[in-house]
């Protein structure tokens, strides 16, 4: 383990948050519905609690993950992770519009801000963060339409009954989880920088 306990539990109520608003958007919208399984478990907001607890464990282990791949960049700075949140919650909220789009302007379009999020803010281990994102992700959720615990709307479900963009979108979020470890560990400039040396 990279990171402290207490840090690890941060970005685990911060990927739990963010994952309550996601859920919001698509459960609000009718993209997803939860059925009957889903509600043996309570509820926080419009999510069954397993929901965000899986979230916010793939922030953290993501972000744990990037520190083990290799040194953190000193550049790294906490408006990475703001922009990047931000246009991971934007990508979110866009895909309740993707409804009845062909796949491949629907993928395209959640595609592009993930790679831009990449190119501005990430670097080659974000990469690998972000791909295993996008396949452990919307595998699980795949898993999770098979087993009759929650569904797509019938215009958004070709991948394997799950949204075909869940991958790219995943991926984003693997990215911005990786900055996340990079800034966890980041450390302010020293206060003697920039100051004239003693003589």
């Amino acid at each position: 383990m990279k990171l402290r306990l207490p840090v690890l539990g941060a970005l685990f109520l911060l990927g739990a948050a963010a994952s309550l608003l996601g859920d919001h958007f698509h459960v609000s919208t009718l993209t997803t519905a939860y059925l009957d399984r889903a509600h043996d478990v309570p509820f926080l907001w419009d999510s069954p609690i397993w929901f965000p607890v899986l979230v916010g464990a793939g922030t953290a282990g993501l972000a744990d993950l990037r520190l083990r791949l290799g040194a953190p960049r000193t550049s790294v700075e906490p408006r990475y992770a703001v922009g990047g949140i931000a246009a991971v919650l934007g990508s979110y909220a866009f895909t309740t519009a993707l409804g009845g789009f062909p796949d491949a302007v629907s993928v395209t379009l959640i595609a592009a801000p993930a790679v831009l999020v990449w190119c501005f803010i990430g670097d080659r281990f974000a990469v690998v963060c972000g791909v295993l994102a996008a396949v452990v992700g919307p595998a699980i959720e795949i898993a999770l339409v098979k087993a009759d615990v929650f569904k797509y709307s019938p215009d958004s479900d070709s991948l394997f009954g799950v949204g075909p963009w869940l991958p790219p979108l995943y991926f984003g979020f693997g990215v911005v989880a990786s900055v996340l470890g990079e800034l966890a560990v980041r450390r302010p400039p020293a206060a003697t920088q920039g100051q004239p040396a003693r003589t």
